[in-house]
């Protein structure tokens, strides 16, 4: 007796029909069906009275895969229900496989896995009652992916070497590379990556012909290792592999795949540090999707360029386009690319220290429905939650959240997180005073790393483990640096290596081995300078990838501006032509002496001047709409001051000529307390207490001074053509005006910090820094202050 598809004899029921007698049930269960085929047969017969009844299986099915395509599921789901019956009743096998594919990509739009299943394995069934190979094994192919999406993994293996077993070797080389994908398919789900990897190749060796169809399956193949060398860390593997792949898509023309490939690959080369050609793909791909209206590949190509924004610090440009993502995602209702983008939105105003603006965001997922988002999404959220709770020493806090994000990376078996929340967990139990649970999750951390094989995770919790167990087991300790160093040096992670030199000299003196530790703490200063050649280095890739994306902005402006001009300029040249056939007509009905001829031209001439005015008003309107657009691109939207991009382009026109910065000051405000005004009076009242604090500042500089809004509640004022003595004169007067100024009944002050460019800074960063040093010395010594910088405030470091 034969069995179903994932069963130890599927292959049977793939080749022949069921013959067995039928019981008591099984015959009530066939009268009903010829109840239902009578039923379905006079609605056929009935149609010659109401043509808009279909009368067979295949019209039916035509309409309900019209339906479809037209996004209307539910009555698309029940005219393919009809068309099956009627399929099955006059047993039209095509009809009826055709109608199980229909079936089970209505189950995907209704995100029932069981159901999809349970169609691909009917559809793949009839397919091989009709000796189809290749659709076949098509929709086997799809009914394998959903069982591993259903983490069925072992009814997906049963079901394929079943098949392996069964095969011709007279089959095409098309049918056994898929056979073989499949193969690999289910290694990976496993996370059997190097088999997966050899059956992948395998494939590759049988996918040789050049017709469409196979190259393209070749170009997947590619793209499935990738993803195995990604999963890897692999980088460079990863990057060539993806690069292979869009080659094949490229010339096959296949835009979707293209798209796809080109999205993933800017991802790899960003992992490389290669921003230049991360921002290349990740605008060709977006560059695709918007021309086909893929709304979904747009969204996620939106994603992946804020990111390498981000992680080249054009913080802007990285909220503008996640910004866009999630409008797009919002736009399709897609929970879980909404989830994403709150996360990324998170932790991109986590790097700019905005923490109540990242939180809000992490919030914004937690607070969306845990059945409509990905696990691992709100694991993220948990997970940097609890980080900024570390930051903010908000140890139980820090603790709860990292231990829900835990307890999901643990449920879905994701290793790697795991070992990362479970160090965040000890850092807070460290924070805590609870040493016991902090060397325990330590040590899982440890235990997980060294089960995936992270040796960077092994080093990030041997460290740590290491400062904890120096009181009680210093061999230990010992021990578990000496293997952190040895990895950190393998691996060539200078930062870890530096940190275990610290715990070495640190342990070493406690040991009381002064030799040792002097002798590391050589090494700690010989590390540093290297690091800081190494930072600068990096520094240098990170200001060449802005200013080349900068330099593809501008090429893209300019493209538009001579889009626009070019549009002007055929207007204009439409509008001569215009103007040129009425001058003829003119000249005709002048020869002509026609008695009309004069209020003719007098119409002709007061439509030109029509033409002529519009074109010019049209004209002005667009000035006046520019030069808004440029106002407000400029202008910070809360406080009308201008924006952080404005205030670094004129520091960096003042010190692209040195002449200009010989009296040259800036001074940096902070609003003292003011978290206190929002915690009190809400973020309303807040921000009207920011604004008023704005133009207290601008109305008290001078005409030439410019205030911007830094960040925050701090301004930077630039002082052109200022002393130092005049620059501190104007900060009093701020600090005092400040003071004095009635903000609707609430108190406030400001601490001011002031450097110029005669300290001998060369770059508006250092500038900043020595103000911002100031400034600190001003809070530090109880606010509503103002200090100079002086060089001495570089030896203390803020907290």
């Amino acid at each position: 007796m034969s069995k179903e598809i994932g069963s130890t004899q599927h292959v049977e029921v793939l080749k022949h029909t069921n013959t067995k007698p039928y019981t008591l049930g099984g015959y009530v269960l066939k009268c009903i069906t010829y109840i239902l085929l009578a039923f379905a047969f006079t609605q056929a017969y009935s149609s010659e009275m109401n043509p808009d009844v279909p009368v067979s299986a295949k019209n039916t099915l035509q309409r309900a895969l019209s339906l479809f395509n037209n996004n209307q599921y539910e009555k698309s789901n029940e005219l393919a229900n009809q068309a099956l019956l009627l399929a099955q009743g006059n047993n039209n096998l095509k009809t009826k496989a055709q109608t199980h594919v229909l079936l089970a990509e209505l189950a995907s739009k209704e995100k029932n896995i069981s159901k999809g299943i349970e169609h691909y394995r009917q559809a793949a069934q009839t397919y091989a009652i009709m000796q189809s190979d290749i659709d076949q094994i098509r929709y086997l192919n799809e009914y394998v992916i959903l069982l591993l999406k259903n983490k069925n993994d072992e009814l997906a293996d049963s079901a394929v070497n079943d098949l392996i077993g069964s095969i011709d070797k007279k089959k095409s080389d098309f049918f056994n590379g898929m056979v073989l994908s499949m193969k690999a398919q289910v290694y990976f789900a496993q996370k059997h990556f190097k088999e997966a990897e050899e059956e992948y190749k395998k494939a590759l060796s049988v996918l040789t012909a050049p017709d469409e169809m196979t190259q393209k399956k070749r170009g997947a193949v590619f793209r499935k290792i990738a993803e195995i060398h990604k999963r890897l860390k692999n980088r460079e593997e990863t990057a060539f592999f993806y690069k292979e792949a869009l080659a094949i898509f490229t010339s096959l023309n296949d835009i979707k795949n293209m798209a796809r490939t080109l999205k993933t690959l800017a991802e790899a080369e960003r992992y490389l540090g290669n921003y230049e050609k991360a921002l290349d793909y990740s605008r060709r791909s977006l560059d695709i999707h918007q021309r086909t209206g893929d709304k979904e590949g747009q969204a996620k190509a939106l994603m992946g360029a804020g990111i390498i924004y981000r992680h080249i610090e054009r913080y802007e440009n990285s909220l503008k386009s996640i910004h866009q993502a999630y409008l797009v995602y919002t736009d399709i209702d897609d929970e879980i690319g909404i989830a994403k983008t709150s996360n990324e939105m998170g932790l991109l105003y986590s790097k700019l220290k905005e923490f109540n603006q990242a939180r809000s965001f992490f919030q914004h997922t937690i607070d969306l429905q845990e059945s409509q988002i990905e696990p691992k999404t709100l694991a993220t959220a948990f997970r940097e939650m609890a980080v900024i709770d570390l930051n903010s020493l908000q140890y139980e806090s820090a603790k709860i959240m990292a231990m829900k994000a835990h307890d999901i990376y643990k449920k879905e078996n994701e290793l790697e997180k795991g070992s990362l929340t479970a160090r965040v967990l000890a850092n807070a139990y460290r924070g805590l005073g609870d040493n016991e649970n902090a060397v325990l999750y330590y040590k899982e951390s440890l235990a997980l790393a060294g089960q995936i094989g992270s040796k960077i995770y092994q080093m990030k919790a041997q460290i740590p483990l290491a400062s904890m167990l120096r009181h009680t087991d210093v061999d230990e300790a010992m021990r578990l640096l000496e293997k952190a160093l040895q990895i950190s040096i393998e691996i060539g992670h200078t930062y870890h290596q530096l940190d275990a030199y610290t715990q070495l000299r640190e342990t070493e003196k406690w040991r009381g081995n002064f030799e040792a530790s002097l002798a590391y703490a050589e090494k700690e200063i010989y590390l540093t300078q290297a690091i800081q050649e190494e930072n600068e280095k990096n520094q240098l890739i990170l200001e060449r990838a802005k200013l080349y994306s900068h330099k593809k902005e501008v090429e893209l402006e300019t493209l538009k501006h001579k889009v626009q001009l070019d549009q002007v300029a055929l207007e204009q040249q439409a509008f001569e032509t215009a103007m040129a056939e009425q001058a003829r007509k003119i000249s005709e009905l002048n020869l002509t002496k026609n008695k009309y001829a004069s209020v003719a031209l007098a119409s002709l001439l007061a439509i030109c001047l029509i033409a002529a005015l519009y074109i010019y008003r049209r004209f002005i309107d667009s000035n006046k709409r520019n030069k808004e657009l440029d106002y407000l691109a400029a202008r910070d939207s809360l406080t009308n001051c201008y924006n952080r991009r404005i205030l670094f382009d004129f520091m960096t026109r003042y010190f692209a000529d040195p002449e200009r910065t010989k009296e040259y000051c800036i001074i940096l405000a902070d609003i003292d307390h003011f978290k206190s005004i929002n915690d009190n009076y809400g973020h309303s009242k807040g921000d009207s207490v920011l604004c008023a604090a704005a133009n207290v500042l601008q109305k008290n500089v001078r005409e030439n001074d410019i205030v911007a809004r830094f960040g925050g509640e701090e301004f930077c004022i630039i002082l052109p053509n200022t002393s130092i003595e005049q620059a501190v004169e104007i900060a009093e007067s701020l600090r005092h005006n400040i003071e004095h100024h009635s903000f609707e009944q609430i108190s406030l002050t400001c601490s001011f910090g002031i450097s110029s460019a005669q300290f001998n800074t060369e770059t508006p960063k250092e500038l900043i820094d020595q103000a911002d040093k100031a400034l600190f010395k001003s809070k530090s010594n109880g606010r509503n202050l103002v200090t100079l910088w002086e060089p001495k405030l570089n030896d203390s470091d803020k907290p």
